[in-house]
C-alpha cells in the first residue's frame, strides 16, 4: 500500500481552526433563528389576516434576518470568506467614504473677530 502524506502545517494552521469555530458559531445561530423565523411568520400572518397588510417594523426586521441567514449560509458553505454580522463591513459605512476638503488657511488667519461683527450688522 502507498503511504498518504499528511502536511501537518496545513492541519495545524490557526486561521483554518478559527474559521471552523466561526462556522460552528454561525451554524448554532442559524439553528436558533429557525424557530424565531417561524414565529415571526405566524405573527406577520396575523397582521395580514386582520389588517390586510404585514407589520412594517417586523418586515424591516425580517429583511435583516434574511440578510444574516443568507450571509451565514454563504460563509458556512465556503461561498465567501466574509464573515456575517457583526463582523460584516457595512456597505454604506462612513469609514470607506473619502471626503475631499480644501482649507484656505491664508484667508482664515488674516481675518479678525471685528470683521465678523461688522458682517452681522
Amino acid at each position: 500500500m502507498s503511504e498518504i502524506n499528511i502536511n501537518t502545517d496545513e492541519i495545524l494552521n490557526k486561521s483554518k481552526w478559527i474559521r471552523f469555530l466561526f462556522m460552528a458559531l454561525y451554524a448554532f445561530a442559524i439553528n436558533i433563528l429557525i424557530p424565531i423565523i417561524i414565529g415571526l411568520s405566524g405573527i406577520q400572518f396575523l397582521f395580514y389576516l386582520f389588517n390586510s397588510k404585514p407589520n412594517s417594523s417586523i418586515k424591516s426586521f425580517n429583511s435583516n434576518l434574511i440578510e444574516f441567514f443568507s450571509d451565514s449560509i454563504a460563509f458556512i458553505l465556503f461561498t465567501t470568506d466574509n464573515k456575517p454580522f457583526p463582523f460584516k463591513k457595512d456597505q454604506n459605512s462612513k469609514d470607506d467614504q473619502i471626503i475631499d476638503v480644501e482649507v484656505d488657511t491664508d484667508n482664515d488667519l488674516n481675518h479678525s473677530g471685528d470683521d465678523f461683527e461688522d458682517a452681522r450688522d
